[in-house]
Order: structure tokens, then C-alpha cells, then sequence
């Protein structure tokens, strides 16, 4: 992925001298020449580093920087000064500024203070990951196995009495009764309730195992196969489908089990929600393929697609394109963590009406 560099300065002719040899250098360049243009470009677009003149028009360089770190603080700001700007440059670094550089900027230096504050906004971002898989999948699913267990033994005698009474009803005299259909159609409500609240402690239990991260030999083909049988009891009343197209003979891979079915139903889910409850038929398509030493696992859903601004930012930490209250913008987030210390990768391709694909990329395990 390109190093995605702002610009900011209101000299446009230095703006546009760095752009072209930034982006010479494969780095992806956006521009601004005020404060206030670069927030509303940080606000629309995923940026990693922020090249800030001390001397603005306007909202002048510090006060930009501190907006900067307010709203989006695992942004690297990096200050350009004049000399006779340099105490002020000194002032960026304690309001947050990774660096600062004195004009005129040698290109050299400037691509390596660059590279080594994307690389401290990578780390930080890797850190929040970890914090938050720590802290969702330890206290709360300690609090979804002991949930389970107790909800689930009261749940089977109520489900296995039901059979029971069914079963007297069938073997007894009741065809005279002038209830019977009534009663019939009560008892199938239970049965039908009960194994839902089954269902629902299975996955509260599968929940809470998803913090073992032990690695073990896996058939990624079996993982979603299995995966699969129980999501498909989740679309059945639905307007969603989803077909697949495995590989055969997909080498293993040295990974957990629940981690790796954490990133991919936290991906279903994500599917699920973009295509919605329209009366337009939903697919999900998931296929499991060989690229060089990667098993690839590609889902794609015909949903509304995410916007070009958004996608840059996808797997943020607290990036969530969903309305308030609906996402915590973790999820894909730690399905990044989760697929990069598995030494994977994960990527997203998407185009608004059409829908979108993820690509998940996990090491095939090695021979002895």
C-alpha cells in the first residue's frame, strides 16, 4: 500500500515541486494550502502524513496541528519552518508533531522523516489492534461462555419435554380434543424457540473460544464449509444467497482456527449489512484460491459499495461507515491485526452499486 502524504503549505509552487517528486517516488500526494483546506481533506480521505507549514494563511500552522491531533491523533505531522520559524517548529513538537524540517527541503531527508513516521503511526496503529482483542475477547468472552452454560441446560429439558409431550399426544387418544390443533402449534412454537436459544448459546460458546489464538494445522476449504452450514441458518429468511467455489486439495496453513473464522464472519457480517433488507436478491460469493505461497480466500458481496474517500480508511482503528450506534469501527480493524500477525494481508476492492470484495491472504504452511 502507497504512503498517502498531505501537502500543506499556501506556497503553491513549493506544493506542487514536493507533490511531483513525492510522487515520483510511488507515494500517493494530496495538496492543501490553508488549515482549514487540510482538514476538510483529512476529513474526506484516509491520509498517513502530514507535511504542515509553520506559516498559513488564516488558521496558522499550530493551530492546524492541534485540530490535527484533536480529530484524527494517529496522523504523523511533520512541521516545515524557515529559520526564522524555528522556535515555533520546536513549539509543533511538543503539541504532537513527529519532526519538523527547515526550508529549503533536501528530498532525501524528507522521504526518510516520511517513511519514519508512517512507520510510528503503523506501529501505534498495531498496539490499539492488540489492546482491543485483549480487552473485547478476554472479560467479555469469559461473560458469553458463563451466559451460555447456564441459559443452555434450562433450554435442552425444555426442548426434550416438548418432544415428550408431542410424543403423548401421538400415542393418546387426543383426536377428539377440539384443541389439539391449537396445542400442536404450540408446541412446535417451543421446539422452534428452544433450538433458536440452542443456536444462540452455540455462538455465544464459539464466541467466547475466539480468544484462543493457539496455531494449528488448517484446511481453510473445511473452516468455511463449516463456517458456512451455520451462517446459511442465519439468511434463511432473508433475501441473501451465497455460493461457493473451493479450490480442491487447498494446501494447509498454520494458523488458529478461531481467529481465522473471526476475520471472515466479522467479513460476512460486514456483507450481510452493506447488501441490507432490499427486495433486490443478495449474493455473497466466497472462492478459496492458490496466488504463490498464499492460500487466498476472496468474498464479495453485490451490496451498495463503499465510497472511494471511505475505502482508503477501511481498516482504521474507529473508522466505521456505518450510522451511529450501529458500528465501533474495530471490527475490520482487528481482522487486520488478526491476518498481519498471522503474516497474511488483507485487502479491499470496491465500487459503489456494485458491491464489494475482500481478499484474505494467509501463508501456505511450508514442507519440512
Amino acid at each position: 500500500m502507497k504512503i498517502r502524504v498531505l501537502l500543506v503549505d499556501d506556497e503553491k509552487e513549493i506544493v506542487n515541486v514536493l507533490a511531483e517528486r513525492l510522487t515520483l517516488r510511488d507515494f500517493e500526494v494530496s495538496k492543501a494550502f490553508s488549515g482549514d483546506e487540510a482538514l476538510q481533506v483529512l476529513e474526506a480521505i484516509g491520509i498517513d502524513v502530514v507535511i504542515l507549514d509553520v506559516m498559513l494563511p488564516g488558521m496558522d500552522g499550530l493551530a492546524t496541528l492541534r485540530e490535527i491531533k484533536r480529530k484524527i491523533p494517529l496522523v504523523e505531522v511533520i512541521m516545515l519552518t524557515g529559520h526564522g520559524t524555528f522556535e515555533t517548529a520546536v513549539e509543533g513538537m511538543r503539541l504532537g508533531a513527529f519532526d519538523f524540517l527547515i526550508k529549503p527541503v533536501d528530498t532525501i531527508n524528507l522521504i526518510e522523516k516520511i517513511a519514519k513516521a508512517y512507520r510510528r503511526k503503523s506501529e501505534q496503529e498495531d498496539r490499539i489492534r492488540h489492546a482491543e482483542i485483549d480487552r473485547i475477547m478476554g472479560p467479555v468472552g469469559n461473560l458469553a461462555a458463563g451466559i451460555a452454560h447456564e441459559i443452555n441446560n434450562p433450554v435442552a429439558i425444555m426442548v426434550e419435554e416438548a418432544g415428550w409431550i408431542d410424543d403423548l399426544i401421538k400415542d393418546g387418544d387426543f383426536n377428539q380434543n377440539e384443541n389439539l390443533e391449537e396445542l400442536k402449534r404450540a408446541l412446535l412454537k417451543i421446539k422452534t424457540q428452544g433450538e433458536r436459544c440452542k443456536e444462540i448459546t452455540q455462538k455465544l460458546l464459539s464466541f467466547a473460544r475466539q480468544g484462543d489464538a493457539r496455531v494449528f494445522e488448517v484446511q481453510i476449504n473445511n473452516l468455511i464449509a463449516e463456517l458456512i452450514t451455520t451462517y446459511r441458518r442465519r439468511l434463511r429468511s432473508g433475501n441473501i444467497g451465497i455460493e461457493t467455489e473451493f479450490q480442491p486439495n487447498l494446501p494447509p496453513i498454520q494458523a488458529s482456527p478461531s481467529e481465522v473464522q473471526q476475520v471472515l464472519l466479522n467479513i460476512l457480517n460486514n456483507a450481510v449489512d452493506a447488501i441490507g433488507t432490499g427486495t433486490t436478491a443478495g449474493l455473497i460469493q466466497i472462492r478459496t484460491r492458490v496466488q504463490e505461497n498464499w492460500a487466498v480466500v476472496d468474498i464479495t458481496d453485490n451490496g451498495k459499495g463503499i465510497p472511494d474517500s471511505q475505502l482508503e480508511r477501511i481498516f482504521d482503528p474507529f473508522f466505521t461507515t456505518k450510522p451511529v450506534g450501529k458500528g465501533t469501527g474495530l471490527g475490520l480493524s482487528i481482522c487486520y491485526g488478526i491476518v498481519k500477525k498471522l503474516g497474511g494481508d488483507i485487502s479491499v476492492e470496491s465500487q459503489m452499486g456494485l458491491g464489494t470484495t475482500f481478499h484474505v491472504r494467509l501463508p501456505i504452511q511450508q514442507g519440512e
